[in-house]
This record gives structure tokens, sequence and C-alpha cells, in this order.
């Protein structure tokens, strides 16, 4: 629909020749600024502001005799007045709700009774207005986009010849006073009863800013002021009133009021609220135009005041711009190439455009002309207005960008579809309409996520596991971003005492110096002035010293926080310094905020309450607040009770009464739009997080910098934050498993399994807990992938500061064990960049595959692009250990002795803790002799198995035992620091058979001529021939003897148990007795050979027996050979006895027996006479 406004204020004579030129103020992305004039229109030194910008007024001077005839709306407020046609009175707000929500036909309409005031503002013919459509002159500009006129300092006086306003100094004399009298100040018809309308058209910028200030309609003034946008009535000053004051914060969504309204319903709060509220929606997507009604009107007879400030960047008539934005490692230089197609037409635009920087928006070339084919070049940060008489409201057109293949490229936000390859690939916008949207950001980007797998070997579990861990962060390149994205920024530094503690004035000058180094690049300063990055530094201790000016050159930073530390700490005053400092008009300003502890001293003044003692001085008492509370409890109220001291207050020490924090808080709230960053450098610095929180900084936290990784990684955000750098959305990342490893903590869950409890997700230190989820997935061919999927479909954010970490644990699989126990070779080599563990070490491939699914995330318009593409990870590997077993053969008899000999050993295993596990061999035969010293080893052992070694051959006379056998081998063994701990030991000991011949050699004693006496006892004695074992009970102690006694039973001994070593022998035995000395017996003299051999019995077995016994010497001495047939039984010794009666008086004696009587008889002769003697003397003593 064709506005009515378009009809009005047209330009005259040449003029309007020239109006198709003019070019309105255009949002440049991000708020960076905007163009107020097109380069021709910029020459002509007679046109107005208004025309200028496309900024249509309307006056109109009211017949105060006839202007209230038939119509509901009064003017002059008489004393019959009622409603809203009367003064609502002093220091009351206004009254709203007298025009309806909506505009109808462009105008607004009585709330009561319908009725239009078009008539008041020249949409309508009336007798009684006189309208007016000055070529402006009312509103300046400031050259940053930024309108205004206050009545208060200049004076408007409208002037019909030239047809505009004529501006002249003023001075404000009272409230009362009428200030804004355009049609002249010298009677009461001139001076009120008169109206004014505006309209403009206007672009919503990226998050409502302009020159990163928020877009703002401001107005102050009498009487009633209805301000529309898209015909929805925003703000309603409506009624006879006093100056009342209303502002539209577009960036904040905010209507506010300096008064609150005398009638009517409470206005909306916010423009979302007064759309809803007439029924319609509010767009606030950026580069959305948008239309402008503004109707003022001065009805009392009282004091006219007007003032109108605003930066809204009004719409480019009959202009479509085209601005080309990159991201990434793309040269600054770089020409992109452009193509514009209108109304269908498959011929490209052929003619003149204009160069733009579109961060200055000055002209770069005014007079450039399309190519060959109709292209438009521009380079990064550039954009060209193309205008042309054909072009209306309704024009339709496409943008196409050649040779786009090697970027990703998007259009006011939206992914531009990529068509054609190679040389003859180009981009394609989707269809635009002038009316709704005539400036096109073209986003170009090379950025690529930085990713990267690797693995960390651990200690837990049973010592062979690994933890892997897939990153995900923004873009990949450290380089700033190609795109100028010029910044101011001041570092405040604290070099109070306690920066000296754990090296934090040193974490934080490097931190510092980085950063400036990573800003402050050769490449920054060959920039535009307008266009390069700035630091300044500002150190604070008990006060504050501006150590450094904006510069671009990084060893100024690096010389300015060089400073020692020492003193106290006074946020207010290093605030204050920052804040001091001013920069570039249309410049983002950052505050980058240091320190380790909380304020001790400030530069205000501050009252409260204390008590005060000649002993103890002041007393504190922050509970009481106000002075009367104080002094109601008896206390004292003054200034700064906390003490002062070199021309700044505070303890020094603490802050009782909070005045130095709250001195800080005030202070860092009055930097404008300067983006604060709060950075703490000790955990115990608390305030540092109140302040980051109720000072509105960047993100509404403290940035953590309590040690150095912190430190570093705080700085990295902000940098992140302060550059022009791409984001990515991470979807997902998957992780397909290999056949060399298993997971840890999920083994053998099933197909699907949610398994987000077992991996774990970090952006840098910061662990998620709600935004992910982890699924395990089996394949028909038995793949097994760890998917982990981030905020369902909508992915996470990560920028260049961000890391997001997915690690989970794995181990070495059971085949890679065996593999690598085979052959002693692994297959892959570690990827670089995966880890000390990984990257170009020798291992199994942990992974078959790993991607992370994302899009690069820019943001054009408020409208984010986001094409989603994969990358896949580079691929780690993981190493096994394996242990070894020594074996060991000894000899109970000495090796020495089996030198010629051998023996053979297999060694064993079966799986541990698996009851039903079968032994089995592990390699071939192990021959074990005196050329390997008996021993051997046996490296590359799978751990997870119990071994054990089995003698298979050897000398059946010997007995074979183990020490170290059936032992387990451990993943923890074999994985431990101690190299000895995956050995084993393993020990086979030979020992000789024995066996034993038990009481098979015994004697038996008979006695012949009389009874056995209870005194009577007999020996005899076993002798050994040759190497014979002697019985066990007398081994040591050779010739081994037996006792025979009258009790003995049947009077028979044994020699007792003879033990011998097995293998084929014969033994041989002598048995005598010794001779004793029991008087007329005649002892044997006979002797026994006993032969003992052994030999194995029909079993197999090893026996001992006696293979015979002969009689060599019968009990006289004589030899008289004679076999024993019951070898088993004892052999028997006869003694005799010899009574005296029977010994022989003639013939039958020997000599030596009688000798033997006679010396008997004699003895027991003189044993008579010796007794008689004895007897004898008895008797005399007596």
């Amino acid at each position: 629909m064709r506005r009515v406004h378009e009809s009005e204020a047209k330009p005259k004579g040449n003029f309007a020749k020239r109006i198709v030129a003019a070019v309105a103020a255009v949002a440049m992305l991000g708020g960076m600024g905007y163009a107020t004039t097109s380069a021709a229109l910029a020459d002509d030194v007679n046109a107005t502001v208004e025309q200028q910008n496309g900024i249509n007024i309307g006056l109109h001077d009211y017949d105060r005799n006839s202007i209230n005839n038939n119509h509901a709306l009064h003017f002059m407020s008489g004393g019959n007045e009622a409603g809203y046609n009367r003064y609502v009175q002093d220091g009351r707000g206004a009254y709203a709700g007298i025009v309806k929500p909506l505009l109808t036909n462009d105008y607004p309409t009585m709330a009561d009774g319908n009725e239009s005031l078009n008539y008041l503002f020249g949409g309508a013919s009336d007798k009684a207005v006189t309208n007016y459509t000055p070529d402006g002159g009312l509103l300046t500009s400031d050259g940053q986009g930024n309108y205004s006129f206050d009545a208060a300092s200049k004076y408007a006086k409208y002037n019909h010849n030239s047809n505009r306003f004529e501006l002249t100094n003023q001075t404000q004399s009272g409230n009362r006073d009428p200030l804004f009298t355009p049609f002249g100040n010298d009677s009461d018809d001139n001076r009120y009863s008169f109206g004014m309308n505006l309209r403009a058209d206007f672009y919503m910028p990226k998050d409502g800013k302009v020159n990163n200030q928020n877009m703002v309609f401001d107005f102050t003034g009498d009487d009633d002021v209805w301000v529309f946008i898209d015909d929805v009535l925003v703000l309603d000053l409506g009624g006879i009133h006093q100056a009342l004051g209303g502002s539209i914060d577009f960036a904040a969504d905010k209507i506010k009021y300096d008064k609150v309204q005398s009638h009517g319903d409470t206005p909306a709060a916010t423009i979302t609220e007064a759309f809803r509220k007439a029924g319609k929606k509010w767009d606030s997507k950026a580069y959305t135009t948008h239309h402008l009604s503004f109707f003022y009107l001065e009805r009392g007879d009282g004091g006219s005041n007007c003032k109108i400030s605003f930066n809204l960047p009004v719409k480019p008539s009959k202009a479509i711009d085209i601005e080309k934005e990159t991201l990434g490692t793309i040269d600054a230089n770089k020409q992109f190439q452009f193509q514009l197609f209108v109304d269908g037409s498959k011929d490209p635009y052929q003619g003149e455009y204009s160069v733009y920087n579109a961060h200055t928006n000055q002209v770069v070339n005014p007079d450039a002309s399309t190519e060959n084919n109709g292209v438009i070049k521009l380079a990064g940060g550039q954009f060209a207005r193309v205008q042309a008489d054909n072009f209306t409201d309704d024009t339709k057109y496409t943008v196409r960008e050649l040779n786009s293949s090697d970027y990703t490229v998007s259009a006011n936000g939206s992914p531009m579809t990529q068509q054609g390859s190679d040389n003859n690939a180009y981009a394609e916008t989707g269809s635009f309409t002038v009316g709704k949207t005539s400036h096109v950001t073209i986003v170009n980007s090379n950025v690529k996520p930085s990713n990267n797998k690797s693995i960390v070997k651990t200690n837990g579990g049973e010592g062979d596991e690994y933890t892997l861990h897939l990153t995900a962060s923004g873009d990949s390149t450290s380089s700033t971003v190609t795109t100028a994205t010029p910044a101011d920024i001041v570092l405040v530094m604290d070099k109070s005492d306690s920066m000296n503690s754990d090296n934090r004035d040193t974490n934080a000058r490097n931190a510092a110096i980085a950063l400036a180094n990573k800003l402050l690049t050769a490449q920054n300063s060959a920039l535009p002035e307008a266009q390069r990055v700035r630091m300044a530094v500002v150190t604070f201790s008990k006060s504050a010293l501006l150590k450094q000016e904006f510069t671009t050159f990084s060893s100024k930073i690096g010389d300015a926080v060089s400073q020692k530390p020492g003193g106290g700490t006074n946020w207010e005053a290093a605030l204050e310094q920052a804040n001091n400092l001013r920069g570039r008009p249309g410049v983002k300003k950052h505050i980058i905020f240091l320190s380790d502890g909380n304020p001790t001293y400030r530069t205000s003044s501050y009252s409260g309450c204390y008590s005060y003692s000649f002993l103890w001085g002041n007393t504190a008492h922050p509970e009481y607040t106000t002075k009367a509370d104080c002094e109601t409890n008896g206390y004292s109220w003054g200034k700064n009770p906390d003490g002062s001291s070199g021309g700044v207050y505070g303890a020094g020490g603490s802050d009782e009464y909070g005045f130095n924090y709250a001195a800080a808080l005030a202070e860092a709230k009055n930097r404008g739009d300067a983006a604060l960053y709060v950075v703490k450098t000790a955990a115990d610095a608390n305030k540092m997080d109140d302040l980051a929180s109720e000072a509105d900084a960047v993100n509404g936290v403290e940035f953590d910098g309590t040690n150095p990784a912190n430190l570093t990684k705080a700085f990295d955000q902000i940098y992140s934050s302060i550059t022009s750098s791409a984001k990515i959305k991470v979807f997902s990342i998957t992780d397909t498993l290999s056949q060399w490893v298993d997971p840890v903590d999920f083994a053998g869950v099933a197909d699907g399994a949610d398994i987000t409890q077992y991996v774990t997700v970090k952006n840098g230190n910061k662990v998620l807990t709600n935004e992910y989820t982890a699924t395990y997935g089996v394949d028909q061919s038995g793949n097994r992938t760890v998917t982990v999927t981030f905020n369902g479909t909508d992915g996470i954010v990560a920028e260049k500061a961000d890391s997001i970490d997915v690690s989970f644990k794995v181990k070495p699989s059971d085949a890679a064990y065996a593999t690598y126990a085979g052959n002693q070779q692994y297959q892959n080599a570690g990827e670089p960049n995966t880890g000390t563990a990984s990257a170009g070490q020798q291992g199994f491939y942990s992974n078959v595959d790993a991607r992370l699914n994302y899009c690069v995330l820019t943001e054009v318009n408020r409208t984010t692009s986001c094409a989603p593409t994969e990358v896949e990870y580079p691929h780690p590997v993981v190493q096994v250990k394996l242990g070894k077993i020594k074996i060991v053969k000894q000899w109970s008899d000495g090796a020495s002795k089996h030198d010629d000999g051998s023996v053979t050993v297999q060694l064993q295993r079966k799986k541990s803790g698996d009851s039903n596990a079968q032994l089995e061999d592990v390699g071939g035969v192990i021959t074990l002799n005196k050329g390997n010293g008996w021993q051997t080893t046996v490296d590359n052992l799978v751990p997870g198995y119990t071994y054990s070694v089995a003698e298979i051959s050897g000398d059946d006379r010997y007995d074979v035992s183990y020490t170290g056998n059936n032992v387990d081998l451990t993943k923890q063994m074999v994985w431990s620091s101690n190299a000895d701990a995956g050995t084993l030991n393993a020990t086979i000991t030979n020992t000789l058979k024995t066996v034993a011949l038990e009481n098979a050699i015994s004697v038996k004693k008979d006695l012949a001529g009389r009874e056995w006496k209870t005194s009577d006892t007999f020996d005899f004695t076993l002798a050994a021939k040759g190497n014979a074992p002697l019985p066990d009970k007398c081994e040591a102690d050779q010739p081994c003897t037996v006792k025979v006694n009258s009790d003995s039973g049947s009077h028979t001994a044994s020699f007792g148990n003879i033990t011998y070593n097995a293998g084929d022998a014969s033994y041989t035995y002598y048995v005598t007795e010794v001779k004793g000395s029991i008087a007329s017996l005649h002892y044997s003299q006979a002797k026994y050979e006993v032969v003992v051999t052994v030999a194995k019995d029909s079993n197999g077995e090893w026996k001992a027996s006696v293979k015979s016994v002969t009689k060599v010497l019968d009990d006289n001495g004589a030899a008289v050979p004679e076999s024993q047939s019951a070898a088993t039984e004892p052999v028997t010794f006869t003694n005799r006895y010899v009574a005296v009666s029977a010994l022989p008086l003639t013939g039958g004696a020997t000599g030596r027996q009688w000798l033997l009587v006679g010396g008997v008889i004699g003895g027991l002769a003189v044993l008579l006479i010796g007794a008689a003697e004895i007897w004898n003397n008895k008797k005399r003593l007596v």
C-alpha cells in the first residue's frame, strides 16, 4: 500500500532529480556503523539532514478560533474542558489512551468516537489547518547516525520562503516558557496551537545497536506525542501536560516514561507488548524494514517544549547494498566477484555502483562500474551500493557470488546454495524484495573446527586402561580473522601487594602480553586507523595510574604491565581511569579488569555509623545504614568512618561497610556500553563474583584465572569474544572402536544402550551434565560405535576459546594381546597429535572411524547460517604389555650328577577365573640341561591366564616337585612400574626317590643250659659292606648295635628301618654278637651275611627286600656256610651255660679250664679271709 507520506514533502527543482542518489544510513553487520549519504548527495551542500536521510516532516498551523469546531480533540485547555482536553496538572503524567493502538490509513484515530486525526496532519482538508512540508533543517546529525533537536538550546523557526527550519541558539528560561514556537513567539496565535509529524523508514540493525549504542528513539516535550512503529502505538504521551519524557529502546525491547500516566491504562513496557496489545507481532529480525510515524501537538497555552533524539538507521531509497564479510584465514586483499539479478532477469545488472568501507562508512570508490558479464568486485569489509531509477519497494533481486567453491557461503544468515564446480562454481541467494531487505551481507568462511582425538594411559582398573579424548572447538586458526574488527581494549591490572603471592603477577603479566601479541600484530597496524585494535593499560593498588594510552604496539603493553606489585586495592580508582579513557566513536570498547582480592580503598566519600572510645578508637556499625537509625541506637554518624589516608578512603585491609565495593560497582556501571570482563586471580576474591554479576559484565560471571592454565584460558575466551571469530555448532561425535580395544565401563552392554553415565563431556574445566546423551551401537558386522549427541538435534555451540572434550575409557582387547604375543609386531603407528602415548608410536588403532558432525555457525542479521558437515578424527594407538616366566631345574642330589642328561618340560596355561577353562600348551617342548644352566625364560605371555609348567620326561628314580606353579599373570603385574612384577618364577625340583626296608634285619637270642635271668642283656652288631646304608637310627654312628634283654619279646630285636635310594642295587650286611661277661656263659661266635636288594615290583614301584641270609660262622666260630631258609626271620644266636659240677676232673678239661677254675676258687678264699678279719675288728671295737 502506498503511504500518504510518500506524496508529501517532495523535493523541488534540481534536487528532485538527484534524490534518486540519496542514500540513507544503512546498518552495518554487527552494529559497527552506518552510512549516512550516498557519494553524490553528500556533495550537495544545500541538502538538509532530513533530505539526505529520507526523513519527511509535516508542519501544521491551526486557527485557534475554529480548530475545536466539530472535533473531539480541543486546543487551548479552557476552564470548562474536561478529560483529555483539560490540563493534567503539574507533576502528573500523560493522559494515555486518547488514540487507538493502530493507525487508520496512516493517521491516529480517537479511541472514543472513531474520529480520525488526519485533518490535523494534512491527511484531510480542514479550513482551520494550514499545512507545510518543510525540506528539513530541524534535525542535526553528528555523523555517527544520531539525529537530534532540543528546543532548550536551539530556537527553530520555520522560514516560509526557504521552506526550511532555521536554527539559532537560545537558553531555556523556565519550564512554562514556550521554547518550541516554529511560527513565531510574538503572539499566542503564533506560539500555540500547532502540530508536527515526522515519518521515516529504518532498518532494525543487528542486535538493535547502532555504532555499538542501543538504538533508541527519545522524546521530551509537550503536549500530545504519539509514536507509532509499523502503525502500532508504541510511545503514548497524550494529553495537555508539562514537558514529559519517554523513550523506545529497540536493543533492550523497552519503553520507558519519566512519569506514571495520570489517566488511562498502563502503557506497554516493551515493544513486544505494545504490538501484542494491538493484535500484531513485533519483528525484531536484523535488517527488517520498519516505519516510524511521529505525531506532535501543542494544544495548551503554557510552555511549549520539544526535544527529539534518535539513532534509527533509515532505509535507503531505491538502493541495493551487497556487503562482503569473511571468516577464517582468508586474505584481506582478496577480491570477491558478484552479480546482481533484478526482477527475474537472466542477465546480471550492468552499470555503476559505489564501494564503501563497511567499518568507516566512507566511499572507497564512488564511480565503480561492473566488468564483463556484470561482475561487481568487493574485498572483505566492503559493500557495494547499486542504485537505479527503476528500483522500487517491490523490486525483487538475487545476488550470485562467483568462484565460491572453497568457502561456506551465507547471505543474511541463510546458507547460499552452491552450484556448478571448479571455476564455474557459484553460490546464489534466495530472492529478496527491496522494500523488505535492501541490504545483503554475504559471509564467506573457510573456518574449520579444531578437532582432535588423543589417548592417555591411565593407571586405573587392571592397569591397562586408556582414556580416549575426542575434542572439538571453534575456529582452528590461531591468527586473527581477516575481517577487521576494530576494538579499544583497556587492561586494568591489579598491582596490589597480594599479587606477589603464588606468582599471580607473573601469570597475569604473561597472559596480558600474550593477548597483546595476538591482537596488536603487524597486520593490525597496517589496517586503516579506524579498523585497528588498540590497547591501553591501567594499573592500580592504593591508587590508579594510566600506564599506557591506547596503542597498537604490543611491546608498549609489555612495558606497561611490568610494574612491581605493592600497596592496597582500589577498584574504584582503577575503573574510573578505565572509564575516562575515551575510545573511538563507533568502535567497541572493552575493559578487562583483573584482580586477586576485594577492594580495600576508594576515592568516593561515604557516610556511615560508628562509635568511638578512647582506648579502642572507632568501632564500625555497618548494620545501621541511615543516620536516624544510627543515632537512635546511640552511635555517631559521620563521613568515611572507615578511615582515610593519602587522599583515598577505606581501612586498607577490609571493607566492613561495603563502601569500597559500592563505589567500585557504581563506577563499573558508569562505563557506558563498554564490555566489562572480570578476571579473578585468587579463589577467595569473592567480590569479583558479585562485581561480574551486578555490573552486568560479559556472561554475567567472572573469568577464572586462579592458576596459569585457567588464566590463559580466560584470556583466550576474552580474545575470542573480542575478535570476529566464527563458531561451530557440534551436533554429534562418533567413535567406532576397532577390534583392538574394548570399553572399560560399558563392556557387554546391548545395542542401543544409553551409556551417558560412562562418558564424560567437558567444556574446558566445566563438566557438562544435561547437554549430551551417549549411546552404544553394534551393527551387523559387529562394529561398536559410541555416539555422543548434544542437546538432541540442536547441537552445542563451540567458540574458538571453547574446548568440547568427550572422553571414555578403553583397554586393549584380548585379540590385541594375543596378536602381539603371536608375532611381536604392531600393525599401526599413532597419527600426529594423538598424545604422547600414541603419536608416532607403534601400536594398534583404537578406532576404525571417528567423526565430528558440525557446522560452521555464522550469524548475520540475527540469522544464523549452519550447513552441517563432518570431519574425521585421527587414529591414536594402544599398546599391550606381556609377561614372562623363568623356569629353573634343580636336582636334590646335585646337578653335577646329571651333566650328561636333560629333561623336557611343557609350559601350559588356562584362563584365569574360569572354572571351565581347559589347560592348553604354550609353545613347544622346552629342554633343560647343563648347556642352558638348567634354566630358561619364556617371553610374550598374555596376561589373564594361570600359568604352570610340567616335566614330561626324566628319570623315574626321582620325584618331581614344583614351586611357583599355577600362578596368575595379571594385567596389573605386566603394566606395573616394577619391571620384575610381570615375571613369573617356576622351579622344578627332582628329588631322588627312597624306599624303606622296615625292621627286616633282626636278631634272636637263645640260652642253652639255664633259664633267663632278669639281668640278662646281649648286644649285636650290624656291619655294612661298602656303601650299604645303615638303619636310620644309627646312620651317623657306626657300627650299628641292638640289644636283646630278658624282657624283649620273643627275645628278639630289630635293627630298625633302613632307607635306600631308588635304583637297582644290592647291599650286604654282617650280623654278629658282641661277647659279653656273664659267668659260665659261652657266647655265640656266629656270623650272618644279609643281602638286601632294591628293585621294581610288579607294579613298577621301587621296593627294598632281604634277598638272602647266610650263616657264615656257627656259634663256636667255625665256618659253616649255611643259607637261612627264611630270609625275613631273625638270625639266631645261641649262648650256652657251663655249670661247675659239670667241669671235668680229669681228662675232659683243658689246662686253661683248670686254671680258670682254680682262679675262681682262690678268689673266693681271699674274699672269705677278708670277711673274717672285718668281723674280728668289729668285735674288738665293741
